[in-house]
């Protein structure tokens, strides 16, 4: 079987939220407003990550970033706790 077609663990629990729902009401809310490096689809991974792995701190979260799983289904390459608190 190809790797390229199957979905990661992370994709399958991602896919229910209705993307193009999610895109509006981002839009509509101006949630990405003054954002500059975590925007909201990102940051609903990085939730959904942290809940789901029992991640204890943000500074834990941070750290958990560096995986390159995470990565490439975040779309961020790093991120500091700090930012994360905000």
């Amino acid at each position: 079987m190809d790797k390229s077609t199957r979905k990661t663990s992370f994709e399958q629990w991602f896919s229910p939220i209705n993307r193009p729902l999610f895109d509006d009401l981002v839009k509509t809310h101006q949630l990405n407003h003054y954002t500059k490096k975590l925007y909201m689809a990102s940051f609903m991974k990085l939730l959904l990550y942290a809940q789901l792995h029992e991640t204890e701190s943000l500074r834990a979260l941070s750290d958990a970033v560096f995986l390159e799983e995470l990565q490439r289904a975040t779309g961020l390459e790093s991120i500091s706790f700090s930012q994360l608190g905000r």
